[in-house]
């Protein structure tokens, strides 16, 4: 079958026809991957980022039908359509019990590997990237980690489901939990940030503005429900979609006394945020990390769907193109440069 692997942190991705797989285990699945989102977090792994080991076969945001099920698998059979969740619910560690499945303890992180290789070229073995290898036409995947979509569910916005979507929409609903009425500000654009600007909508925000420095992003959060304004006293939410030192510091400085934070970018180990004793004490802003949109994705997917079928969430306008796996590094420059929201990789 064919794959795209990253064969060194910061080399160019490479299109393999003779990548293969294992067979599914006990309460395992294989999928056929239909569409797979290019997200910013697959271009910092494949430079080595949060201890990403090589090679692998990267993709975390996708969709496609079940192939085949392992033993013991129920709820899920072969033909069915789904989108992949990228942390599947182990539902016996302290944070499922908890029903905080989004940071389960049990989830396959980016250096981990299986006991086994679940990928191989030529006899090497590769590893399955954040444990769902979505850059490939088949993924082995535990049967926790696929949740059904409605076949009336394009395969491209289905796998926006995956990651962007429930990301940014959580973010607002889900982590800030705003209400109606509410002022919300959203720091960057690309998709997820795009996202957190319908969920401000969802949400009934009276006011949504969001900020990119890319003119193509702000017209497009325009459309989705942003647009031009202040807010007197600050503002009562503010997302950071970017998560980088100077924008967390900007969303901070940009919520009123007493707002809410909200931190959903990805930022890197070394970059340092510094606030004062007094400023923490005397304004009382909340200042939160969002994980995966602080979602349980069995039953963020079918809410998602809802507003989907509702008109209320717009998903066509975040896919700029679908384009062959042999597209994938023009896909890469073209996320890292700003000029796309989301590529969706047809493998």
């Amino acid at each position: 079958m064919r794959g795209a692997v990253a064969w060194e942190a910061g080399a160019p991705f490479r299109v393999h026809e003779d990548l293969a797989r294992r067979e599914p285990g006990p309460g395992e699945v294989v999928v056929r991957i239909r569409a797979a989102g290019v997200c910013q977090t697959d271009i910092s792994l494949a430079h080595g980022a949060f201890g990403q080991t090589m090679p692998v076969v990267l993709g975390h945001e996708g969709a496609g039908e079940v192939l085949e099920v392992g033993p013991g698998v129920s709820g899920v059979a072969a033909g069915d359509r789904v989108v992949l969740t990228w942390v599947p619910p182990c539902g016996h560690c302290y944070f499922c019990v908890r029903g905080e499945t989004y940071i389960c303890a049990n989830r396959k992180r980016a250096s981990e590997r299986g006991a086994g290789a679940d990928l191989t070229v030529d006899g090497t073995p590769v590893q399955a990237g954040m444990g769902t290898a979505t850059f490939a036409q088949e993924t082995v995947v535990g049967a926790n980690a696929v949740i059904p979509v409605p076949a009336d569910l394009p395969f491209e916005l289905a796998a926006l489901l995956g990651c962007a979507v429930p990301t940014g929409l959580g973010a607002v609903l889900n982590t800030a939990r705003a209400q109606p009425g509410d002022t919300v500000l959203v720091i960057g654009c690309g998709a997820v940030g795009l996202s957190a600007v319908q969920g401000a909508v969802i949400a009934g925000a009276s006011l949504v503005v969001a900020r990119d420095p890319q003119p193509a992003r702000r017209a497009m959060a325009e459309r989705l429900g942003a647009r031009d304004g202040t807010a007197e006293v600050g503002f009562d939410v503010v997302i950071d979609a970017v998560g980088n030192s100077r924008t967390i510091r900007e969303a901070w400085d940009a919520a009123r006394r007493g707002g809410t934070v909200v931190v959903v970018g990805a930022g890197k180990a070394d970059d340092q945020v510094t606030f004062s004793a007094a400023e923490l004490f005397h304004d009382q802003k909340r200042l939160l990390g969002c994980f995966y949109g602080s979602a349980d994705m069995r039953f963020e997917v079918p809410r998602m769907v809802a507003l989907w079928r509702a008109g209320r969430l717009q998903l066509e306008p975040l896919v700029d193109e679908v384009v062959g796996l042999d597209r994938i590094n023009e896909a890469v420059e073209r996320q890292t440069g700003g000029t796309a929201v989301r590529v969706m990789l047809a493998p």
